[in-house]
C-alpha cells in the first residue's frame, strides 16, 4: 500500500477545515518554520581541580559538559555541574561548553539553573568574548534567535551571577528557521514526529487565519518563516503582522479567527475523518506575536490553549468566556501605545514567550502555564 505523504496530508486536513469556517480569499502560501526534537547529549563525569573556596561543600568529580552539537533541525539538550573543579574567572566558576557551528545557522542556546542564577558568555572562534547573558533573578537565561557570524568552534562559558555560586543546570540549544527542504515534513506523514506534526498542524492553521481575515483592507497575515514549534514544550508559536495603532474593532476581527481557526482544527482532527492526522497533532498552546508590518517591532502577544478551545468545541464555555480566556493573556510590546500605560501588562521580544510560564489566570488548579505544560 503505498505511504500517505505531506501532500495527502495536508490537502485531507485542510479541505475539512476549509469547510468549517468561512472562506474569503484564494489559499495562502505553504508555511514553514522552526522545529524541535527530544534528542538529548551525552555529559561525562570527570574529575578535575580547581581554586580553593571557603564557601562550604566542595565538589570536583561531577558531570562536566564539554561539548554540544547544533542539530540539523529540532533541539538537543544535556545535562552538566557547575563546581568547584571547574576553572574560575574573578571568583566565579565557569564551565565553557564547545559547540561547532556554521554561519549563518540560527539558533536559541538557553541554560536553566536547578538552583542559582546562570549565565553565559559566548566566545567566537577567535577567542573574542562576542556576547554575555545572565539572570539575577530567575534560573533560565539564554541567546534567542541569535545568528552564527563565523564558521568553527564556538565556546559558551556557563557561569553564574554569584561568586563561587554551584548548580546543576540543563544546556539546549535549538534551531530556528528550519525550512521543508531541511528534512521536516517530508515523506510518509505516518513518520513524522512530533515537532513535525506541530508544524503541520500550525501550517494548516495558518493558512486557514490568513484565509478568514483577508479582507483586502487589513495586513493580517502568516508568512513563511514565521511558524515555530516546540514539541518539548508542547507549544507553537504563530507571528503574525498588525500595525501598531489598530484600534479593538480592527484586532478583534483578527482574535476571533484566532480562536474560531484552533477550535475548527480541533474539532476536525477529533473526527476521525482521517487515518493519519489526530487530536495529538494540535499542539497544547499557541502563542500569537503580533509584530507591526512596516517595521517588524513587537506589538502584543497573546496565547490560546487546547483545553480553552476543547472545552468551546464540547459546549462547557460559550463565547463570552472563550473571548475572556483569550483576552485575559494579552500583553503590550514596545511599538504598542499602551506599552508605557499604566495598567497594561507589557513584553519584549527577548521575554516572549517565557514570560507567560507563571501565567495562572483561568487555569485549573491555581497552577502556573510552566507547571501544567512543562514549559
Amino acid at each position: 500500500m503505498q505511504g500517505l505523504t505531506n501532500t495527502t496530508t495536508r490537502q485531507a486536513l485542510l479541505s475539512v477545515l476549509l469547510a468549517t469556517l468561512i472562506v474569503t480569499s484564494g489559499c495562502a502560501g505553504l508555511l514553514s518554520g522552526e522545529g524541535n526534537t527530544t534528542e538529548t547529549e551525552t555529559a561525562t563525569e570527570t574529575s578535575t581541580s580547581g581554586p580553593a573556596q571557603e564557601d562550604g561543600e566542595k565538589r570536583t568529580n561531577s558531570t562536566d559538559l564539554r561539548s554540544m552539537s547544533i542539530p540539523e533541525n529540532g533541539s538537543v539538550s544535556a545535562a552538566g555541574e557547575l563546581d568547584h573543579g571547574d576553572p574560575s574567572d574573578g571568583n566565579k566558576y565557569y564551565e565553557p561548553v564547545q559547540v561547532a557551528a556554521v554561519e549563518g545557522q540560527m539558533v536559541n542556546i538557553t541554560v536553566e539553573a536547578e538552583s542559582g542564577n546562570p549565565g553565559i558568555r559566548a566566545v567566537n572562534p577567535d577567542g573574542n568574548i562576542t556576547e554575555i547573558v545572565s539572570n539575577e533573578e530567575g534560573k533560565k537565561t539564554g541567546f534567542y534567535e541569535a545568528t552564527i557570524t563565523q564558521t568553527g568552534g564556538y565556546t559558551f562559558e556557563v557561569t553564574s551571577v554569584d561568586q563561587n555560586a554551584t548548580f546543576n543546570y540543563t544546556m539546549n540549544i535549538e534551531r530556528v528557521q528550519i525550512e521543508d527542504e531541511e528534512g521536516l515534513l517530508e515523506g510518509d506523514a505516518r513518520t513524522w514526529n512530533e515537532t513535525e506534526q506541530y508544524l503541520f498542524a500550525a501550517q494548516s492553521y495558518g493558512i486557514v487565519v490568513n484565509q478568514y481575515t483577508d479582507k483586502g483592507d487589513v495586513p493580517y497575515n502568516v508568512s513563511k518563516g514565521n511558524i515555530a514549534a516546540n514539541a518539548t514544550g508542547d507549544y507553537a508559536v504563530i507571528t503574525y503582522e498588525m500595525p501598531a495603532d489598530y484600534n479593538f474593532t480592527q484586532r478583534n476581527e483578527l482574535d476571533v479567527a484566532f480562536q474560531l481557526s484552533y477550535e475548527a482544527l480541533l474539532n476536525q482532527s477529533r473526527q476521525g475523518g482521517n487515518s493519519v492526522t489526530n487530536e495529538s497533532w494540535v499542539p497544547e498552546i499557541i502563542f500569537f506575536k503580533g509584530v507591526d508590518n512596516e517595521t517588524g517591532e513587537l506589538v502584543r502577544t497573546t496565547f490560546y490553549t487546547r483545553e480553552w478551545a476543547r472545552q468551546y468545541v464540547d459546549g462547557e464555555i460559550g463565547n463570552t468566556e472563550s473571548g475572556g480566556n483569550y483576552y485575559s493573556t494579552e500583553k503590550w510590546g514596545p511599538a504598542s501605545t499602551l506599552y508605557t500605560v499604566s495598567g497594561f501588562e507589557t513584553v519584549t521580544v527577548d521575554e516572549f514567550p517565557q514570560t507567560y510560564y507563571n501565567y495562572t489566570e483561568r487555569l485549573p488548579g491555581n497552577t502556573t502555564l510552566a507547571e501544567r505544560y512543562g514549559l
